[in-house]
């Protein structure tokens, strides 16, 4: 599997699974309103219930509050992924041209290309370095 495939496709599941069971919980609380009428009265005055608190409006928030939750989980891993790869494609940037300097760029060409190679073979079967450290 690919540099970072792994973790995208984990946390699609997990961001998934998420938004299923908020939408599932939803549809729950249609037809279950006594939630919708305890958190009218948490947020109503003393006494007096929130009215705009219906079982239709809660289970709407609900729902659409765990859509909203996978969105920002998949957004926050996509940009850590691109970082991630940004870092590794400025280091190779400043790799070719310092072998272009010395050698010229006909033979940092062909150095790069060995080394994506290289990479590319290497990163089958192996861990996601996300920070670039070693254990």
């Amino acid at each position: 599997m690919p540099r970072g495939q792994f973790y995208t496709v984990l946390t699609m599941g997990f961001a998934s699974a998420i938004a299923l069971f908020g939408i599932a919980g939803a549809f729950a609380l249609l037809w279950w309103p006594q939630a919708a009428y305890w958190m009218a009265m948490a947020f109503g005055a003393p006494g007096y219930p929130a009215p705009w608190i219906t079982p239709g409006t809660f289970s709407l928030f609900v729902g659409s509050a765990a859509v909203v939750i996978a969105y920002w989980i998949l957004r926050i891993q996509q940009a850590v992924v691109r970082w991630s790869g940004d870092r590794l494609i400025a280091k190779l940037n400043r790799q070719y041209n310092m072998i272009a300097q010395l050698q010229g760029r006909e033979y940092a060409d062909e150095f790069m290309r060995l080394q994506a190679q290289s990479m590319i073979e290497e990163s089958e079967g192996k861990p996601f370095n996300l920070f670039g450290r070693e254990k």
